[in-house]
């Protein structure tokens, strides 16, 4: 199975408003509760696309448990650590006429010694797995060299991390050579210590980094995303359509891309990326915090442009 492992998972409370007007009440209204966090959206597509997964990371308190409860729902399969302290709350508030989006995030729980121990027993020691899924960001207690002995590890039992996380927690892990990384260009750039902006060049410095990592994926380039692997690379856009939501769509495309590969690890990269923008597409086009159904996602496959670059 695939094991996704967010390490500060929140309870997403959406809505929309008419409009925010500074110092004066805003009335919210369509309010909705999801599970949120990079791995959990991860896992969520993964179980639409009909591959085995596991969501794991911490969860604690009130909110952990609803988190817990709307997997269930959802019939996600999940193994959190449970945690002395409350997982956040994070709010997003949309326009109802434009769209625009308001995101409030909160630091999340501090993580205890003992905790971090039992999250790294149960994704090492416990569960049989094809792929990782490490996403988001890190909460208080929780160092980056964490990760990066996780990560580590994994590649020692030959288990493929993929790892989707913050331009600065990226840079940090980069070093443990993970298997695959996703970051958009403002994150590729600060990876790379270049402003490399054009397709060429951001392909050109991506194949710089293939010593350290063999799988990567760089999105919102010209419009679209790169994918490249052992010497082949391909560029996709995503047909036009209506944004509603641009919450969970780098989510989306992560774990339609290790789904996939999960599936066939054999599978051709312009396949890969093909799922990876026709997710991503998906949860585009949903409002709020919704994340792109199996439907959507198979509606939109056919309809992503992808060429192979030289």
């Amino acid at each position: 199975m695939i094991l996704t492992v967010t390490f500060n998972p929140a309870l997403d409370i959406s809505g929309t408003v008419d409009q925010l007007i500074p110092d004066e009440k805003s009335y919210v209204f369509d309010e909705v509760h999801t599970p949120g966090g990079n791995g959990i959206n991860a896992a969520v597509i993964a179980h639409a696309l009909q591959v085995p997964v596991m969501a794991t990371g911490f969860l604690g308190g009130s909110t952990g448990e609803e988190i817990a409860d709307l997997l269930q729902e959802r019939r996600v399969p999940h193994a959190f650590v449970p945690i002395q302290g409350q997982t956040r709350i994070n709010l997003t508030v949309s326009n109802r006429e434009n769209h625009r989006q308001t995101r409030l995030s909160f630091p999340g729980p501090r993580i205890r010694p003992q905790e971090r121990e039992a999250l790294k027993k149960l994704l090492l020691r416990k569960y049989p797995r094809k792929r990782v899924v490490l996403g988001g960001s890190l909460p208080p207690g929780l160092p980056p060299a964490y990760v990066k002995h996780l990560v580590r590890q994994l590649r020692r039992e030959n288990t493929p991390c993929f790892v989707d996380m913050p331009g600065p927690l990226l840079k940090d892990v980069l070093s443990a050579r993970p298997f695959f990384i996703k970051p958009n260009l403002t994150e590729f750039q600060d990876l790379v210590g270049k402003k490399v902006q054009s397709l060429s060049s951001v392909l050109a410095s991506a194949r710089e980094l293939q010593a350290w990592v063999p799988m990567i994926c760089v999105s919102s380039v010209e419009g679209g995303a790169l994918l490249l692997r052992e010497g082949e690379a391909y560029f996709g856009k995503i047909p036009r359509v209506q944004v509603r939501s641009t919450v969970g769509a780098g989510d989306s495309m992560v774990g339609a891309i290790a789904a996939k590969d999960s599936q066939d690890p054999g599978r051709p990269l312009e396949d890969l990326l093909r799922w990876g923008l026709a997710a991503a597409c998906a949860t585009l086009t949903e409002k709020g915090m919704k994340l792109g159904s199996a439907r959507a996602i198979s509606k939109y496959y056919p309809q992503v442009k992808i060429r192979k670059l030289a």
